[in-house]
């Protein structure tokens, strides 16, 4: 199994490999054994701890860093969205690698120290695949990354434009025309008007995405984990795609995203389990009582007998 880091050596980054020895008599490798099994096919069964609803009011009143990396700390193993998981696709080495999970990089990140890290989020990418594959490619993969972010970058600025024109023609023409497809608010005086040119050629904010090391992890599924840094905006715009009901838009809460993915087979296999524990413990605990109760009613005693 191999692990591509990265360490800063002399200024720089310098790429290392870890090579964990296949055991002796086995025939197949880690990633052999795994291979074909990806996450797409199912969804993620597990739930925030807290109801978003109630974290985003608790949030709100906190410095846009703190608030930004809160939600991502919210978000910690919640599902991600099936937006995201084909958005988010990187069609690199031959392949296409899909999202699994989009993780808040917790060891630069410790609890109390929000904001100490300058306006810079590290969060960590899960896709299905390992790090094997990317041997001798990493500047390919790296480079699709990027332009995947900006990609989706651009994209949110459009889906962005396109609501504020729709809500301004709204407002300007009535309810009633808020019918029209969304592409034909282009057409119209609004776009000529100076306001929205200058909103057009605004330039997207920078990202400041950076790779900074690869690495693989899971347990029935394998997963290359990429390791990054991005600016608070940009890892705001991720999260307001992969995350809709940890990220509100202006304030305004998203709906949730809705998957229509089947559950783990373990999940059913874990329930089954539960159910018949839960039965075994709630029988055991009835005849428990039923002695009692027998015994108790018993006028000579039972088989407690006396002392004589």
């Amino acid at each position: 199994q191999a692990i591509l880091t990265d360490s800063p050596r002399a200024g720089s980054w310098a790429r290392t490999r870890r090579v964990r020895p296949t055991p002796p008599g086995s025939t197949m490798s880690h990633s052999a054994v795994y291979a074909g099994r990806e996450s797409v096919s199912t969804r993620n069964p597990h739930s925030a701890a807290i109801s978003p609803a109630e974290l985003t009011k608790a949030l709100a009143k906190l410095s846009p860093e703190e608030r930004i990396l809160g939600q991502w700390r919210a978000a910690y193993g919640c599902p991600v969205s099936d937006e995201a998981k084909a958005q988010f696709c990187i069609h690199a080495v031959g392949r296409t690698f899909r999202l699994s999970d989009v993780r808040l990089w917790k060891e630069h990140h410790p609890l109390g120290k929000d904001a100490s890290n300058n306006g810079t989020v590290y969060l960590e990418f899960f896709y299905d695949g390992t790090a094997s594959e990317l041997e001798g490619h990493q500047d390919e993969f790296t480079k699709a990354f990027e332009q995947m972010i900006d990609a989706q970058l651009q994209e949110r600025r459009v889906v962005e434009f396109r609501k504020k024109l729709t809500a301004r023609r709204r407002a300007g023409r009535g309810v009633g025309s808020a019918s029209n497809d969304l592409d034909t608010a282009f057409a119209g005086d609004d776009v000529t008007d100076q306001d929205w040119r200058d909103y057009l050629r605004k330039p997207v904010p920078p990202s400041e995405f950076s790779i900074r090391s690869f690495r693989e992890a899971g347990c029935m599924l394998l997963f290359l984990v990429c390791q990054t840094s991005l600016s608070l905006s940009a890892s705001e715009v991720l999260g307001q795609i992969a995350f809709q009901e940890h990220f509100p838009i202006d304030g305004k809460p998203q709906e949730p995203s809705k998957s229509d993915k089947p559950l783990p087979r373990w999940v059913y296999g874990m329930a089954a389990c539960t159910a018949g524990m839960t039965a075994i413990t709630i029988y055991a605990w009835w005849q428990v009582v039923r002695q009692v109760a027998l015994v108790g009613g018993d006028p000579s005693g039972g088989s407690l007998g006396t002392i004589a």
